[in-house]
């Protein structure tokens, strides 16, 4: 059966070949010293382009979705609910059985959850909790926070067509959405791509890389966005890592990843190790998440003059082990979702509305 993908415009160039062209490859790596922290941290409360790029001088991070690389970012602001924050950059991470920044991560996960697939460009704009006050203490890791280990925000997943040529990431060849790809992709960015690189060590992830208790499902009509159509996945049951540190005696505690765990600790929130009964550092916590979906094929990357498939995925998470806790949390995560949900569609809709199903 031949599908017949939305084509990207032309003049599109890929993830792939955007890389490849720009990466400083022969900078040397930026250095973890006492004054980058202070310039990092200003850059990331302050959100300037300007103070970005320099602090990430020799990191080569920089990606970006259809052409954004400073990109816009969704925001949540509620009376209920509180307000989001997030780094107007798009984060790149390849994923292959290569060394990369950051800290390799890409090759780990790589071993993890795609071993038997072809190399993958994973791009990132994410959303979590504001953090608060002068410290940047996060909700991220905070378990009485319904932000707890809670982001939102959207991905651009690039593959060249030549390594796989029947289907975009995240659909097989009939078309049909692959649950199995999507949750290791899941799986990938929480445990890993977030909480590896916030400096949860990999003993307390291991357990969490089960596939077997999630579930995928994927709706019988697609959504409707600024005029074109998009798949719409719940991920449900999904058992992830949190980045909660208890400061307890002989408890887990972070480890370093170079200068890259100090800008997901700032961007996430610091750790304030509160002590709370019963809990103990990375502890387990099953995740709901929706996300909207879409594919393409750029017939023509004009750097590499190769055949390149994007797909994008926009979306929210909830925290169902805080859901748990007390009763109507239920129906207030429902809500807090849908808020994080409007604030993608409302990215989908201002920035990116080339995008989606006709």
């Amino acid at each position: 059966m031949t599908i017949d993908w939305p084509r990207a415009p032309k003049g599109t160039a890929s993830g792939l070949s955007r890389g490849a062209r720009f990466r400083r490859v022969n900078q040397p790596m930026r250095a973890d010293t006492g004054p980058w922290r202070d310039d990092a941290k200003k850059a990331i409360e302050t959100r300037h382009p300007d103070l970005l790029e320099k602090i990430l001088e020799g990191l080569p991070l920089t990606g970006d979705v259809e052409g954004h690389v400073i990109a816009p970012v969704a925001q949540v602001d509620d009376p209920a609910f509180g307000q989001s924050e997030g780094v107007p950059f798009v984060l790149e991470i390849d994923v292959d059985a290569a060394d990369h920044p950051p800290a390799n991560v890409g090759a780990k996960v790589d071993s993890v959850f795609f071993k038997d697939d072809p190399a993958l460009l994973f791009n990132v704009c994410f959303s979590c909790a504001k953090p608060q006050g002068l410290l940047r203490t996060g909700l991220y890791g905070d378990p009485r926070s319904r932000w707890f280990n809670v982001f939102f925000g959207y991905y651009q997943l690039d593959v060249r067509v030549k390594d796989r040529p029947d289907s975009p990431f995240g659909y097989d060849a009939s078309g049909a959405v692959d649950t199995d790809e999507i949750l290791r992709i899941g799986k990938s960015d929480w445990n890993y791509f977030s909480n590896w690189l916030y400096g949860v060590p990999e003993k307390f992830i291991l357990p969490n890389n089960d596939l077997g208790l999630a579930s995928v499902d994927v709706a019988p009509q697609r959504a409707d966005i600024g005029g074109k159509k998009w798949d719409v996945l719940t991920i449900d049951d999904a058992t992830m890592v949190s980045a909660y540190v208890s400061g307890l005696p002989g408890d887990g505690e972070l480890e370093g990843r170079g200068p890259y765990s100090f800008l997901w600790q700032c961007a996430f929130g610091f750790p304030n190790r509160l002590k709370l009964d019963g809990l103990h550092s990375f502890f387990s916590t099953p995740m709901k998440a929706r996300l909207y979906m879409c594919a393409r094929k750029l017939e023509h990357d004009p750097y590499t003059n190769e055949a390149v498939w994007q797909t994008f995925l926009f979306g929210g998470t909830i925290n169902k082990w805080w859901e748990r806790q007390g009763y109507g949390r239920a129906q207030e995560n429902a809500a807090f979702l849908e808020a994080q949900l409007a604030a993608v569609r409302k990215v989908i809709v201002s920035s990116f509305r080339d995008l989606g199903y006709p």
